[in-house]
Parts: structure tokens; sequence; C-alpha cells
């Protein structure tokens, strides 16, 4: 009996050490699975609270630059010409502009020359958006920028594209018109029982008031309205100096509103796109300053053309373009001067466009003089809008200076014609 206790007992006993020691190794066991556990959760915990990464450079000042048309217009002044081209550097960034330095040096030694005290003149590439001259006058650095310039005349250019748009008319119509061409009173455009017939095409061209009132009588505030918007008016989007217009106040401010003597304002810029949109087919391209963009010498933006919106049919557009061609040929800018010397000298250089003169009642207040157009030589083409504003003493007049740089782009490109018929 003694002897089986011997032998059970250090049995028992060493099984109970193996449970207990077994026991004790799971339990730290799962001790050392509970930390692993623990440091992974709080590995996971401290990623989730790590601040989202930080937007790239791109994003902060690129992105920024080539949504905001002022902010590029703002860096172009600050530029230098080198190596022929207009170049800013800020940072790490070397910004390449559009501008052509050949054109924009010939329309500054325009405006010295005849000491233009307050002008501006813009031109834009009309197939790719491009800007290739941004000139503004000796007094007033600014006024390409400024969008309250009366549009005068050159708003018959939207109700044209309405009307003809919408089939109200065609350059073949005729209304019967009370009052002279350059009548200003709605009363009389409409219920003058002296009555001349007037045709559209010729109306456009002389920029006859009383047409394009009854015109935008016919066409009516909205449609007149829309198409306004169409081509830019009351937008604000990309900081750029769109025009604005005031909704009409009866039927007699819609007709002065669509003869362009109602509250419309406008920029040069926003003038050069209107004309790009019908030189270009009635398409209206995004407008930049922007060539290219560089870091630390790497290339990392390139100029491409956007699409801004189609406003107008091609077909309207083409005949829009045909009256403005008209107007040159011997509507209200055929018999003034540089015009005169222009057609004489350069015959083979094709221009049209819309004049508009109205009082400037904002500063600097004058006479507010426009032509808004286009140039064509060979393929070089250029969309425009060039404006002076004369009080008591003229300098030169806002269509004359047209013409004056349209004489600069032929001698300029003067070979051009030759190379593109190849």
């Amino acid at each position: 009996m003694e002897r089986r206790k011997l032998i059970v007992y250090p049995l028992l006993t060493g099984i109970l050490f193996y449970i207990i020691a077994s026991t004790i190794n799971l339990l730290f066991s799962n001790c050392d699975d509970v930390e692993a556990s623990t440091q992974i959760q709080t590995k996971v915990e401290k990623e989730i609270e790590k601040p989202a990464p930080k937007p790239s450079e791109r994003e902060t000042f690129v992105e920024k630059l080539l949504s905001n048309f002022q902010m590029q217009y703002s860096l172009f002044k600050k530029s230098t010409l080198t190596d022929g081209k207009y170049i800013y550097t800020t940072g790490n960034y070397t910004i390449i502009f559009t501008i052509d330095p050949k054109l924009q040096e010939k329309v500054k030694k325009i405006f010295k020359t005849y000491k233009l005290k307050y002008g501006a003149y813009v031109a834009l590439d009309p197939k790719t958006g491009k800007v290739l001259a941004a000139v503004s006058s000796i007094d007033y650095p600014d006024l390409t920028t400024k969008n309250t310039f009366p549009t005068a005349s050159t708003f018959k250019i939207i109700t044209a594209a309405a009307a003809l748009e919408e089939g109200i008319a065609t350059p073949d119509t005729n209304l019967l018109c009370g009052g002279k061409g350059d009548s200003c009173s709605p009363t009389v455009w409409l219920s003058s029982p002296y009555k001349m017939k007037r045709n559209f095409a010729q109306s456009f061209a002389t920029s006859a008031n009383p047409f394009f009132g009854n015109l935008g009588r016919l066409l009516g505030e909205e449609k007149l309205l829309e198409y306004a918007k169409k081509f830019g008016f009351n937008r604000h989007d990309y900081n750029f100096p769109w025009g604005i217009i005031r909704k009409p106040l009866d039927d007699n401010d819609l007709a002065l509103t669509a003869a362009g003597l109602g509250e419309t304002r406008t920029s040069p810029f926003h003038e050069a796109l209107i004309a790009l949109t019908i030189e270009n087919n009635g398409t209206m391209l995004k407008p930049s300053l922007i060539s290219t963009i560089l870091k630390n010498g790497k290339v990392i933006y390139s100029f491409k053309p956007q699409i801004d919106r189609n406003v107008i049919s091609s077909k309207t557009a083409q005949e829009i373009r045909k009256m403005m061609l008209l107007t040159v040929k011997v509507g209200t800018a055929s018999d003034k001067r540089y015009f005169r010397v222009l057609k004489r000298r350069y015959p083979y250089l094709t221009i049209g466009g819309k004049t508009g003169t109205l009082s400037e009642l904002t500063y600097p207040e004058g006479r507010c003089e426009w032509f808004t157009g286009f140039l064509e030589l060979g393929n070089k083409k250029l969309a425009f809008s060039s404006l002076a504003i004369n009080g008591s003493r003229y300098y030169v007049t806002g269509y004359d200076l047209s013409a004056l740089v349209a004489m600069s782009f032929a001698k300029l490109y003067k070979n051009y014609r030759y190379t593109c018929r190849r």
C-alpha cells in the first residue's frame, strides 16, 4: 500500500505540474497575441488620425492660375520680354505668356505715336483663344479689363445673331421704320407716320438704330436677354471681365437695348471674345494668357484650346461676318480716314467689324468709340476690339485705331500670305 502511494504521488504531482505550466504558458501566449493585436489597432488608429495629404503645388498655384483670368493678366503685367517671349518667374515656376511680342510692341508704338490718352486694344487668336495683344492707354493702364464701357452699337451683333438664329429675320429682311438712321427715339422708330423701308444687312453696316429698335420689339425681351447671356453678358465665372446687361424696363427700353443704346456695358476683352465667336463659326473659346508653365525647368503645363460654348450656328455666324465686311466696304467704317488708307495700300487684307459710339459717363468721361472685328491675312487671323475715349480734344478714334493696327499687322506679316499659297 505504502509502495503504491510512493509511485502514485510523484506521478500525480508531475501531471499537476505539467497542467499548471501549460496553463501559465497559454495565458502568457494569449497576452502576446493581445499585445500584438493592440499594437496593430494603435497603428491603424494613428494612420486614420494622420491629416490628409496637402494639395500639390499644382493644385494650389497652377490650377488657381488657369481658372482665374484676372490673375493671369496681373502676372502678365509683371512679365519681361526675354528671348522673344513675355516671361514671369515666381518661386519655382516660370510662366510663358501667349502674347505676340511683335504685335504687342507695334500696338504700343501706335498708342505712343498718337498720344492716345484713353484707349485699349485687345487681340485674340480666333482658332485657339490665345490672347495675342493687350494694350491700354498712357494715362489709365487697366482699360482692357474695365467692363463698364457702354457697348453702344456693337450690341447690334447680339441682336442680329438672335434674330437670325430664331428665324425672325434674314439679311434680306426689310422693315418699315420711322426716323433717320442715327435717331435715338424709340417713339419715332415705332410710331412715326413717316416711315421708310430699311434692309437688315444695310442697317447693320450703317448702324441704323430704327431698324434694330423694331427688330428688338419683334424678337422680344426674353430672347434678347437669352442671347446676350449666351454671348457672355452677366456671367461671373473665370474672373473674366464679362459684360453687363440690365433687364429692359418697358417696350421703349427694349428697343433702345436692341439698338445698343440701353444699359449694356462691356470690356475690351469681352468685345474681342464676341468677335472671336463670330470669326470661329459661332463657337466661343476660353480666352487664355498662359502658354507654358515650367517648374524647376520642367514643363508641367502646355496650352490647349478649350471650347467654352457653342453660341450660335455656323450659318448665323457666317451671315453676321458678311455684314461686318459690309460695314468696312460701304458702312460706318468705309469713310474713316485710316480705313481708306488701309483699303488702298493693303487690298489683300480682309477686315470686317462693327462700329459703336456712345458717351461714357464714368471715368474716363468722353466719346466712347468702338470697333469690334476681325482680320485675315492668308491663314493668319485676329479677332479684336479697339476702343478710344475722346473728350473735347481728339487723339485718334477707336475706328481709326483698329485700321492703324491692321496696317501694322499687314506689314508685320507681309510675307505670310505668299507662304500660305504654297
